[in-house]
């Protein structure tokens, strides 16, 4: 196991320090709302004044980017890509995805119900459920980052390797900043679920995408 370590941070830097921050987002932001901490005092300010930025047009457009990541979206989302990933017999990369979310799933359900956090009382869309961490974002952040070391391996292209980054990043952002938009999450609920998603993708792929 301490030589399985070694090899990672050796050949693999980046991904060891992006599965780290991940968990240290994730650690600080359930830190601070354990222990009603600095985070609190943000997410409270923004909620009271984030209805100063809402329009017609730009809640039309955060209601379709969050809904990416509800129910239907995921649902779309993963039959597409299994039934894609079983036509191309990338068996291997279809069972990383479906840890990839299916993990992600479990942990932010479970985390809900330890930490039992409310959701603000937004005006635009009612949600059920406790708040933190966000389940849209972390899901999100796991589905692009599983899709991204899936792709990234089999593109020659530089250009379209870091377009396809960039789309894999910005995807979890948009549906995270859309959540505290529409006032259904709190910031730190977002950051946890970045950091959440983040550490569990970046978990599975030192393990099954470095053999």
């Amino acid at each position: 196991m301490i030589g399985k370590l070694i090899h990672l941070i050796k050949n693999y830097p980046l991904l060891m320090v992006s599965n780290l921050f991940g968990i240290y987002l994730f650690g600080k932001m359930a830190e601070d709302v354990v222990e009603k901490e600095f985070v609190i005092v943000i997410d409270r300010w923004i909620s009271m004044h984030i209805s100063m930025l809402q329009t017609p047009l730009l809640n039309h457009f955060m209601v379709a980017v969050t809904s990416l990541n509800n129910i239907s979206g995921n649902v779309l989302i993963t039959s597409f890509a299994v039934v894609f990933l079983i036509i191309k017999k990338w068996y291997k990369d279809l069972w990383f995805f479906l840890l990839s979310v299916g993990g992600a799933a479990w942990a932010f359900v479970i985390i809900k119900y330890l930490v039992h956090r409310a959701r603000p009382e937004p005006e635009l869309v009612h949600v059920a459920g406790y708040a933190f961490p966000s389940g849209h974002t972390t899901l999100a952040m796991a589905m692009a980052g599983a899709f991204y070391f899936i792709f990234q391996e089999r593109i020659k292209s530089k250009s379209i390797c870091m377009l396809l980054m960039f789309g894999c990043f910005l995807w979890p952002m948009m549906v995270g900043i859309s959540r505290v938009y529409l006032d259904v999450h709190w910031l730190g609920d977002v950051i946890a679920g970045w950091g959440l998603g983040l550490f569990w993708v970046t978990f599975l792929a030192l393990f099954l995408k470095t053999e």
